[in-house]
């Protein structure tokens, strides 16, 4: 190959490199506002369930408290059970986290094959 050839095939590739980047850009910024509004609705629902919930509980259980002890009656408080160690627990955080990079790693080679897919239509 001549020197021509090659300079002109780096430029191909630098061409196709910029493109495939753009696309990426792209469609990460939806997949980011998708992701950022279910975060927020999460976030929001979460507190607000905790809100209403946490008050009316919190209210009746003290309430129900003083009346007993009002009333005379010996309140035992239970202590609070201590968790065993298992295995499974990180077993289970382990194939989760290679699960997820094995996924991630498919969904890149399947953009980046649509990206060189749509250059050689072009």
């Amino acid at each position: 190959m001549t020197n021509k050839e090659l300079k002109k095939q780096e430029e191909d590739l630098e061409k196709q490199l910029n493109h495939q980047l753009d696309v990426l850009k792209k469609e990460s910024e939806s997949w980011a506002k998708v992701g950022g509004a279910v975060l927020a609705g999460g976030l929001v629902s979460y507190g607000a369930t905790k809100l209403i919930r946490g008050k009316s509980k919190k209210k009746a259980k003290t309430k129900l408290i003083k009346e007993m002890r009002d009333e005379g009656h010996p309140i035992k408080v239970k202590k609070p059970k201590k968790h065993k160690a298992s295995l499974m627990g990180g077993v289970g955080k382990r194939l989760f986290m290679v699960a997820l990079s094995l996924g991630q790693a498919k969904l890149i080679d399947i953009l980046s094959k649509k990206v060189t897919d749509a250059d050689r239509k072009v």
